[in-house]
C-alpha cells in the first residue's frame, strides 16, 4: 500500500493541537487517487452475498419503497466508517490494538470473541455465496463450490509480494464487474424511473416489507467492517505528527469512502429494482433460485450474468472478511505467527460450519438469521468505537462531537432494538426446552452488553505506562537471555 508519511507514535501531537487554527484543504485529483483505495474495500461489505439477498427480499416484498430506507442506512454506515477510519489514523493503532490496550484484559477477550462470532457469520454468507455462483455457472454441487473458496486464501498470501496497491485494483475491478452485471439484469427489467425515485425519497413502507426492512437494514451495517477500515488506513502509514497531512488524509478519505459507499448503494439498488419485478407474485427467490427466475423470463444470458455478479461479490467479500480476520486476531490476541497460518485459521473459522450448511441444510436459505445476527453483534463494535472516539486524550482536536455522538448512539441503538424485536415469535411455546435454553442465553447476552456499556476504558498515559513496563521487561528478559547464551 502506498505509504504517505512515517507513521511515528506522539502522544501530544494530536492532543496539543486543539487550538491551533483550522487548516482548510483544497481538492486535487491527484492527490485524491493517492489515497483512493480502502474505501473499495469497506464498500464490499455492503453488497456482499448476504446484502444482495437482504436486497432480493426487500425488492420481492416492497418493490422500490425500501430504496430510501437504503440509502438511510448506507448514510449511517458512512458516518460510522468516517469514525473508524479517523481512530486508525489519528492514534496509529487499528481498533482492535486499540480495544486490546484500553480495555481490561477479560473485556478484550469477550469483545474479541463477539468479533470472531460476526467475522464468522458474515464469512458463512460470502463463502456460500461463492458456491451458490459456482453451481450456477457450472453445476457444481455447493459443497465442492465451498471447498474451491479455500483457493481465495492464496490470493490474501500474495498481498505482500504484490503489494496492497494491486489488491485494491483487483477489488475496483470485482466491483466494476458486480456493477455492470446487476445492471444488466436491471435493464431486462426495464424498470419504471419515476418509481424508483419516489422509492428513494418518499418514506412509505407496506405492511409486507416489514421484515423485510429490518433485514435490510441488518445486512448493512457489519461489525468487522469497522474493525477493517481503522486497519486498512492505518497500514498507509500517515504520519500522526504532521498536522496538516493528518487533516488532508482525514478530508481525502472522507471523499474516498463516501465515493466508495455510493456506488455499493446503486448496486443494491439495481438488485433490488430487478427483483421488485416479482412484487407481490408469490414468487419465492433466493441466491440460488433467482439464476432460474431470470433464465425463464429474459434468456440463459440472464442467469449466467447474475452467476457471475454473484461470484464477484462473494470472491470479493471473501478476501476482505479473511483481511478482517487477520486484524482482528493480530490486534486482539497479538499472536505472533505466521501470515500463512493467521489466514489458514481465519478461513477454517468460515470454511468449516460452511461446509457444514453446505452438507446437511443445502437447501435452507440462512442469510436472515445471518444478518440478524450482525446486527446483534453490532453493539460489541460500535460501543468501543464511540467510546475510543470520545476519548480526548486520545484522539485531541479529532474527537466526536457531541451532536454526532448522540445522534450515531441513538441511531445504532434503535437499529439494533428493531432487530431485537423482529426476533420475539408472535406465539411461544413455553413447554418446549430449547426457549429456556434461549431465555438463559438472551440473559448473559444483556448482561456482557450491560457491562460493555458501562465498562471505563483506561486512562491514555496508563496505556502509555503499561507500554513503557513491558518494553522494560522485554529488554530485561533479552538482556538476561543474551548474558546465559555467553556463559554457554
Amino acid at each position: 500500500m502506498t505509504d504517505l508519511g512515517q507513521n511515528n507514535i506522539n502522544p501530544e501531537a494530536v492532543n496539543s493541537s486543539d487550538h491551533q487554527e483550522k487548516i482548510n484543504v483544497k481538492f486535487s485529483f491527484k492527490e485524491f487517487f493517492q489515497y483512493f483505495g480502502p474505501g473499495l474495500l469497506v464498500a464490499i461489505a455492503y453488497i456482499d452475498p448476504g446484502n444482495l439477498a437482504g436486497d432480493m427480499d426487500a425488492g420481492l416484498n416492497g418493490k422500490y419503497h425500501l430504496l430510501w430506507v437504503l440509502f438511510l442506512s448506507t448514510l449511517l454506515g458512512f458516518f460510522f466508517q468516517n469514525r473508524a477510519m479517523m481512530i486508525g489514523l489519528v492514534t496509529g493503532k487499528d481498533m482492535a490494538k486499540l480495544c486490546h490496550c484500553y480495555y481490561p484484559k477479560k473485556m478484550s477477550i469477550l469483545l474479541w470473541i463477539m468479533a470472531e462470532i460476526a467475522i464468522m457469520g458474515s464469512d458463512i454468507q460470502e463463502v456460500l455465496g461463492s458456491a451458490i455462483a459456482l453451481q450456477i455457472l457450472f453445476g457444481l454441487k455447493l459443497w465442492i463450490g465451498v471447498i474451491l473458496t479455500i483457493s481465495s486464501t492464496i490470493l490474501i498470501l500474495l498481498i505482500k509480494y504484490i503489494g496492497m496497491r494491486i489488491l485494491e485494483c483487483i477489488f475496483a475491478v470485482l466491483i466494476g464487474t458486480m456493477a455492470i452485471c446487476f445492471f444488466i439484469d436491471l435493464g431486462y427489467i426495464a424498470p419504471n424511473f419515476g418509481e424508483l425515485m419516489e422509492g428513494m425519497f418518499v418514506p412509505y413502507i407496506p405492511a409486507s416489507a416489514l421484515n423485510s426492512m429490518v433485514g435490510l437494514i441488518g445486512a448493512v451495517l457489519m461489525p468487522h467492517n469497522l474493525y477493517l477500515h481503522s486497519s486498512l488506513v492505518y497500514e498507509k502509514n500517515i504520519s500522526r505528527n504532521d498536522r496538516p497531512l493528518l487533516h488532508k488524509s482525514i478530508f481525502y478519505f472522507k471523499i474516498e469512502t463516501g465515493i466508495s459507499l455510493l456506488i455499493s448503494f446503486f448496486i443494491s439498488m439495481a438488485v433490488i429494482g430487478t427483483f421488485a419485478n416479482w412484487y407481490n407474485s408469490g414468487t419465492d427467490i433466493d441466491l440460488s433460485s433467482a439464476a432460474t427466475v431470470l433464465e425463464d423470463n429474459f434468456g440463459t444470458a440472464a442467469k449466467y450474468i447474475w452467476g457471475i455478479g454473484l461470484l464477484a461479490a462473494g470472491q470479493s467479500s471473501t478476501l476482505t472478511g479473511t483481511l478482517a480476520g487477520q486484524f482482528v486476531m493480530s490486534g486482539f490476541v497479538e499472536m505472533r505467527v505466521s501470515q500463512f497460518k493467521r489466514a489458514f485459521i481465519t478461513r477454517s473459522i468460515a470454511i468449516v460450519p460452511a461446509i457444514v450448511i453446505a452438507f446437511v441444510a443445502e437447501d435452507v436459505d440462512f442469510n436472515n438469521y445471518l444478518n440478524i445476527l450482525q446486527a446483534i453483534q453490532l453493539p460489541f463494535a460500535v460501543i468501543p468505537l464511540l467510546k475510543l472516539s470520545m476519548d480526548k486524550e486520545l484522539m485531541g482536536e479529532f474527537r466526536i462531537g457531541k451532536v454526532q455522538l448522540n445522534l450515531l448512539s441513538v441511531l445504532s441503538a434503535t437499529i439494533v432494538g428493531v432487530n431485537y424485536y423482529s426476533l420475539v415469535p408472535d406465539e411461544v411455546n413455553w413447554s418446549e426446552a430449547w426457549i429456556y435454553i434461549i431465555l438463559v442465553v438472551m440473559v448473559l447476552y444483556f448482561i456482557f452488553l450491560g457491562l460493555v456499556i458501562f465498562t471505563k476504558i483506561k486512562d491514555t498515559k496508563e496505556v502509555n505506562q503499561i507500554k513503557v513496563s513491558k518494553h522494560k521487561q522485554s529488554s530485561q528478559i533479552q538482556e538476561d537471555n543474551e548474558k546465559n547464551n555467553a556463559k554457554q
